[in-house]
């Protein structure tokens, strides 16, 4: 008997946890899945503005969905924030945009009034 025990440590029962903690886990998780896509939102065909006009379409939409699935900002800012490094930073790049213009319009500005002399 010590024999046994040695060749087989496990007992034969594990196997049956295991296929059983699969089948139940992967049930829930297809469940999950079933309830996400039936419980979507809906994207509507059109949306339009108080003045009739189209604002935007749902080309528009699975347009900005491709987008996001392209640059793989799924993981944009997640919960654990790992997400912040799959995707652009368009704080940033606002912010770099601003300081462009505002150092041109500065530029313009002190610039004029020296164009405006005569020469000596």
């Amino acid at each position: 008997m010590a024999n046994n025990t040695q060749e087989n440590p496990l007992s034969p029962w594990w196997r049956h946890a295991v296929i059983l903690v699969m089948i139940f886990g992967f049930s829930v998780l297809s469940i999950l899945t079933v309830q996400t896509y039936t419980n979507a939102p809906p994207i509507p065909q059109k949306v339009v503005g108080e003045a009739g006009n189209v604002l935007f379409s749902k080309q528009n939409i699975d347009a900005g969905q491709e987008v996001f699935l392209k640059y793989a900002l799924m993981e944009h800012g997640t919960l654990w924030g790992h997400g912040a490094y799959l995707g652009p930073d368009y704080t940033a790049d606002y912010l770099h945009r601003e300081a462009e213009i505002a150092r041109s319009f500065l530029a313009q500005k002190k610039i004029r009034p020296a164009l405006r002399q005569p020469l000596p």
